[in-house]
């Protein structure tokens, strides 16, 4: 009897061994399966803050590279570039940020465009031959009631 009694004892004692060495690698595996996950959260963060970071500069790159011809557009707004470029980097349209500065500082003036102005035709005048435009080269829709009316006489005596 004191046989089995060794033996039941060995026994539980190889077990209790057993127990610990899988609790063992169980808790290895789970925290090197922690330590992977925390890595690919680090890595993540990493790839995001460089993503920022290029974002930004792609932005900084733009703003310099459109400053210089909205620069000449209004001519003020070389005075306030840092404050210009603070609200392009905020989201807003590098022409509205340019135009909502201006205005607030009392530096925007509007830029209007020059047109070319049509010349001139006189009917009177001059060295060169001046003729007026016959009623029949006029389209239809630019003719009054009256020139219509004429013109449809005019066609009807012909025939």
């Amino acid at each position: 009897m004191a046989e089995e009694i060794n033996n039941d004892s060995a026994d539980l004692d190889l077990e209790s061994e057993k127990k610990p060495r899988m609790d063992q690698r169980v808790e290895k595996a789970l925290s090197e399966k922690a330590k992977a996950e925390e890595l690919a959260v680090k890595e993540s963060k990493a790839r995001e803050k460089a993503e920022r970071e290029m974002e930004a500069a792609k932005k900084d790159v733009d703003f310099f590279k459109n400053f210089s011809t909205l620069s000449s557009k209004y001519q003020a707004a070389s005075e306030y570039q840092d404050q210009i470029r603070e609200k392009v980097m905020a989201g807003y349209d590098l022409e509205d940020a340019t135009i909502s500065i201006l205005a607030k500082e009392g530096k925007y003036q509007p830029v209007v465009q020059q047109q070319t102005a049509a010349p001139k035709i006189s009917p009177a005048g001059g060295s060169a031959a001046t003729t007026l435009k016959s009623m029949a080269d006029k389209p239809i829709g630019e003719m009054t009631q009256e020139e219509r009316r004429k013109a449809l006489e005019d066609s009807l005596q012909i025939t």
